[in-house]
């Protein structure tokens, strides 16, 4: 695996949402096979617009980290914000060609240090059967299975403890 040392990762500005949105968009398409083609669009044509994004950063309601090479967004993370010390991932993706190299756990070691400036203790994600190693190998603990779950997607549950909680 060649890693590349000259990846940035950095917290979106509002500047970024339009590199960010191509990029989104074009993984949801295509990196995302347990939603049909119709959950895809209802995704990006009602819960997950530009519009929304701008509106969700402006008032601060999402973590959203991108991954640069050379001043190309590359890689993503979204992440909603604390609630009972607890945040939720819900998307995280890098371009194809940029796969394999380090950069989705890059993102991940990054929205950690993020997560616990905010007071944050413990990250959830919902995740399917091809990413079962890739987030065990990244230090995640598995909590169970659930068929047919959001959107009909076979989903694997899992959490990341990262500080002791703050209540």
């Amino acid at each position: 695996m060649k890693t590349f040392s000259k990846v940035k990762i950095k917290k979106a500005t509002i500047s970024d949402i339009e590199p960010f949105w191509n990029l989104f968009k074009d993984s949801v398409k295509t990196q995302f096979p347990q939603y049909s083609l119709k959950v895809k669009n209802i995704f990006l044509k009602k819960y997950f617009t530009k519009k929304n994004f701008i509106g969700d950063l402006k008032r601060k309601k999402i973590d959203l980290l991108l991954a640069f090479i050379n001043n190309q967004i590359v890689g993503y993370l979204l992440a909603s914000p604390p609630y009972g010390g607890i945040s939720y991932l819900s998307w995280i993706a890098v371009k194809d060609s940029f796969r394999k190299k380090g950069i989705g756990s890059s993102l991940l070691k990054e929205y950690e240090i993020v997560a616990k400036r905010k007071g944050i203790h413990k990250i959830h994600l919902w995740t399917d059967r091809r990413n079962l190693r890739f987030y065990k190998k990244n230090g995640w603990t598995p909590v169970g299975h659930i068929p047919k779950n959001y959107f009909g997607a076979d989903d694997w549950l899992f959490y990341k403890s990262i500080q002791n909680p703050k209540y």
